[in-house]
């Protein structure tokens, strides 16, 4: 890995308490920070840990920041290259599932929480109510490919994780299919419980 990326994650957090602040931090592989995303651990299931995003967090990469009006759920799996976020109705672009193919995703405690980081690798699988499903940005891996220097293994990794996860949204296999609602209802009502 070039420098400049977080080092001493580990692949899996200690127990992390329902609430606890998970600040999602993406990179990109020449070192360049991406987006970051605050939100609240809500458990772990055999796919990996759930975090809310509730509409409202600010979202932010250099050049761009806003805050959402839709709820999200981030699920960073127990294994496998990539990190999904699951959108609810409320997204404008009618996006549903969008899963950024990554590498290197680790782990580390924080003052008051914990960061999961994780090196975003241009590639995504997106679900989307307007272009149905579809991997992005095909292009942007290509040009970063060259300019970042890419090894070959990592770039056919990064390819297979891609098609293996478009297959799973596109037959809505588990963690693409429903289990994600199950994880904002108990988000919400734990919200309005507070």
């Amino acid at each position: 890995m070039p420098e400049g990326l977080p080092q001493s994650l580990v692949g899996a957090p200690e127990v992390p308490v329902v609430g606890d602040l998970v600040v999602a931090r993406a990179w990109k592989y020449d070192g360049g920070a991406h987006w970051v995303v605050p939100g609240a651990y809500e458990g772990a299931d055999h796919h990996g840990h759930w975090i809310y995003q509730p509409a409202g967090a600010l979202v932010a990469r250099p050049g761009l920041a806003f805050i959402a009006s839709w709820d999200a759920m981030c699920l960073i799996p127990h294994e496998g290259n990539w990190v999904a976020t699951f959108y609810d109705e409320q997204h404008s672009g009618g996006l549903r599932v969008y899963v950024d193919i990554s590498t290197e995703v680790g782990w580390r405690k924080i003052s008051r929480g914990w960061e999961v980081n994780s090196v975003d690798m241009d590639l995504d699988v997106v679900r989307s109510v307007v272009r149905g499903i579809f991997i992005d940005d095909e292009d942007e891996f290509e040009e970063h490919s060259i300019e970042f220097g890419y090894p070959d293994e990592l770039i056919a990794d990064m390819r297979e994780a891609a098609d293996h996860v478009l297959g799973l949204v596109r037959e809505e296999r588990e963690p693409f299919g429903s289990v994600a609602n199950a994880w904002f209802e108990r988000a919400r009502i734990r919200k309005d419980t507070l």
